[in-house]
């Protein structure tokens, strides 16, 4: 008599069973490094923008004077990171201004600033952060997504 090669129902159940264990055991860690991603890579697209903002702001083509804005970096409801430039040496930079370069924030990101929401930063003709059109001061900024969290200051 042939002995039939093959698995028998209860070997398969224990594969199957043994790949569920595994597959519930790695779902808390991908979770984890996907949020730790995506808060790293708010993090570059944040300190690109003001790297890109403080750069404009020196710059300062239209010779914008004294204490007014020559860039604006604003973030939008729909996560959308923009630097904005003065239109002249008599209309200063704001969010509604003139968009030079923009990039998306990842959506499960929350980006802060002494506590509330950020929405905008404004640098003056010295690439220093100017209060301007509602726009924050504060040069220090939590990033958060999920338990993963971020704090890093502007030099």
């Amino acid at each position: 008599m042939k002995r039939q090669a093959g698995f028998s129902l209860i070997e398969l159940m224990i594969t199957i069973a043994l790949i569920g264990l595994l597959a519930m055991l790695a779902g808390p860690f991908t979770i984890s490094w996907s949020n730790s991603a995506q808060v790293r890579d708010a993090e570059g697209v944040l300190s690109q923008g003001i790297a890109r903002a403080k750069a404009h702001a020196l710059r300062n083509r239209y010779g914008v004077i004294d204490a007014q804005p020559v860039a604006a970096l604003c973030l939008d409801p729909n996560r959308r990171l923009s630097l904005h430039e003065a239109a002249s040496a008599d209309s200063p930079a704001s969010c509604s201004s003139a968009q030079i370069w923009s990039a998306q924030l990842p959506a499960q990101v929350s980006v802060q600033t002494a506590g509330a929401t950020f929405s905008c930063l404004a640098f003056d003709s010295k690439a220093m952060v100017l209060a301007s059109g509602g726009c924050s001061t504060n040069q220090s900024f939590a990033l958060a997504a999920g338990s993963e969290h971020v704090t890093f200051t502007l030099n």
